[in-house]
Order: structure tokens, then sequence, then C-alpha cells
């Protein structure tokens, strides 16, 4: 059978990609290497599945690292308000979460997302095929493709790229669309893990695993030069740093670099003039109380004690200017030396990938070879946590969908 569309990769982006192409009449067939299509997909949000955020798609583009504007036209082909009505329209609603800015379907359950997708695909006739590794995919003369799988070859018209980055490999995504691209000449972009939590030398917060600072600020050091900051919800855990601050961030961040952090809405400099303030008009209170009193978490508070070899029953007009000073550099630029980052286990997203130099980001097909478009983790895009990723994955395969001529 001659297809009109193959989509290789069942994730958020191969998935709307087939649904949107089938839509349009389109006779569209899934290749998927694993047992099951969406398997990324269970994992997402902790299983609860965040699949979007709140904001207009001109925010969503600030989320993408120095990548962001290639977005522009997904984005607003298809908006986050489409993908919620996507959901309301196939009776599972996106609920909004409004501390966290994140939506979820109603039942905060990633196997409902997937199960409702299944009956999507089936209900518009697309062919899912699965376990189906694709091995090769070869451009033909009469401008058809190729596709061999390690079952035999299908035909198409035109292909969609969608196999992901390789965060998760254990769902599937393990890099497979790079030699494809790379052996019908496209460039590929070093992929490394994403959204990952780093970590550091002589971590000393083991014992402090699930303590968090709201608005804590991490200035990035490389060769001794600052090369970036930014603000964000910090996490201990019982072996590294984690939390949007640290994730969101991680795409910049190499082994070797010095990260400081700052636990405070204030710098050192407002802060020893409270210190000194405080300490000549309370002298008397104790040193505890007052970083208590700084909205500090208490185990912190006593654990930076014990790392200071300050007695917890210390008045503040006992301090002497070195203790001080330690005090402010542990609250205000609290040095790290970067070891490694999380690997592709426990990375959530995969930056790098095949370069968005050939893809026109208005249809999101291969400036080198027509009839073959790309969506999803496997080109050069990623973004913050929250929904970001997966509203992407599904406008990029929205995008192709909607731009393949008939």
């Amino acid at each position: 059978m001659l297809y009109d569309l193959i989509v290789i990769g069942g994730g958020p982006a191969g998935l709307f990609g087939a649904i949107y192409a089938a839509k349009r009449g389109l006779k569209v067939a899934i290749l998927e290497k694993k047992n099951r299509m969406g398997k990324k997909i269970l994992t997402a949000g902790a299983g609860k599945c965040n699949l979007t955020h709140t904001g207009e798609p001109k925010d969503f583009l600030k989320h993408f690292g120095d990548n962001g504007k290639f977005l522009k036209s997904s984005l607003y082909n298809y908006k986050p308000e489409d993908l919620k009505t996507f959901f309301a329209e196939n009776n599972l609603p996106l609920v909004l979460v409004e501390e966290s800015g994140k939506y979820f379907p109603e039942t905060f359950s990633s196997v409902d997302v997937v199960t409702l997708l299944y009956s999507v695909c089936k209900d518009s006739n697309i062919d899912i095929i699965e376990n189906t590794k694709v091995e090769k995919l070869s451009p033909m003369g009469d401008d058809n493709f190729s596709v061999s799988t390690e079952k035999g070859s299908l035909q198409a018209k035109n292909v969609l790229l969608a196999t992901g980055g390789m965060s998760y490999p254990a769902t599937g995504s393990e890099g497979d669309g790079y030699p494809i691209a790379k052996e019908l000449g496209h460039s590929l972009i070093p992929p490394k893990p994403a959204l990952t939590p780093v970590f550091v030398r002589d971590y000393p917060f083991s014992d402090l695993s699930g303590i968090s600072f709201k608005s804590a600020t991490l200035k990035l050091f490389r060769d001794n030069k600052k090369v970036g900051e930014t603000t964000g919800d910090l996490l201990f855990t019982h072996k590294n740093l984690s939390g949007p601050l640290i994730l969101d961030f991680s795409r910049f961040i190499h082994k070797g670099d010095i990260i400081n952090i700052n636990y405070l809405g204030m710098d050192r400099e407002q802060l020893n003039r409270l210190f000194l303030e405080k300490s000549a008009d309370q002298g008397k209170i104790g040193l505890k109380r007052f970083l208590n009193e700084l909205n500090l978490p208490e185990r912190f508070v006593k654990k930076l004690m014990i790392l200071l070899d300050i007695r917890d029953d210390k008045k503040l007009s006992e301090i002497n200017k070195k203790e001080r000073n330690n005090i402010l550099t542990s609250l205000c630029e609290m040095p790290f030396e970067i070891t490694k980052l999380g690997d592709y286990n426990t990375a959530m997203v995969t930056t790098g990938g095949i370069s968005i130099r050939d893809i026109n980001p208005k249809t999101m097909e291969s400036k080198l070879i027509k009839g073959l478009y790309f969506a999803g983790e496997v080109t050069d895009i990623d973004g913050d946590t929250g929904g970001y990723n997966i509203q992407a994955a599904c406008s990029m395969g929205v995008l192709a969908a909607k731009s393949i001529k008939l």
C-alpha cells in the first residue's frame, strides 16, 4: 500500500501529526518500534500528564532557549487553547493547577491520555503498526519514500520523522531518528540530556531531601566568568540539586562549571545591612531566630549552623566578622562545583538533535528533501518543564500535517 503519510514514532508529535493528517483525508500509518505507542507520554508529569501551560504563544517562545523563535509558526498555528479544545471535544477536559500554571487531564492520568489518543487514531482509520523499528528511509525517483523496517518495506508520499530524542530510553527514545536524518544529509547538533538534576562535589544536603526554596537565584560561572543567571524554585533531593530552577537551566550547565545559589530575595549587601542593623538594635536575639525570620526552612537553618560550626544558641551580638561573612556567602552565593548532569535515564528531554537550519519553520518540511517532515524532540528544540515540550511537539506535528500537499 502507498500511504499519503507514514509517521515514524508514536509520541505526542507523531500522534498529533497523524491525527490531523487523517482529518484532511490522508491515508496514514504510524510506525512505532515499541509494543505500545505513547510510552513516554505515560511518564509526563510523574504519571499525571502535564500537557500544556498557561500563557499565549508569544509567552511560550521565551521558554525554549535560543531556538524559541523557530516555534513561532507552530505555536501560532496550533495554540495551547487548540490543544485544550482537542481534549475537551474528546471528553477528557484539561484542568489548570493555578499555582503552577500547568494543565493536566481532569483525571490526572497519563494512561487516560494515551487511551484517548489510541481511540482517536482508530476512529480516524490510521494504521497503527507497532513492534516495528525503521532501519532506513530512502527517497524514490517518483517523489515517494521507501520506509525499510525489520519486517519489510512500506511506501509513502510523505514521511514525518518524530522519533523523539534520547531521554528515558526505556520508553523507546534512543535517538533512532538521528542517523536516519544524517544519512539523508541533515546536520546534527550533538545531543545531551536536559531538564535534568545536577550533581555537585561534596553535596552537603543529603539529609534535607524534600526541602525547597521559592524564587532562589542561580548564577553560572565558567572559567571564572559569569555566563548566566536565572531565578526559580530550588529543590534538595537526597543526592543532588533539582527543582524547576535547576531543571530548566540544565541545558546551559556543563561539567566543571560553578554555580552560586542565593536562597533569599536579597543580595549580599542587603543581607549584611539587615544583619548589622538587627545586631545593633536587638543583639541579644539568637542567630537561629534571626535566620528563621528570613523564612528559611528550619531544618536548613540547623544544617547551615552545623556546616559553619556556629553554636545554635549564639546571639547576634556574639557573631564575629568572619562568621558573618561565612553566613552571607552561604545564604547569598553558596558555591557548588558541577561534577555531572543527570543522564538520559533521568533527563526529561534532550537538547540538540536535527538542526533547525535544515527545517522550514513555517511547514516543518526538510529544506533538503521534499515530502520529509520533522516534529518534536528529534529536532534541536527543548523547552522548560511545565508542559512546554509536549505542547511544542503537538504543535509541530499538527503544522507538519497541515502543510502536506495533497
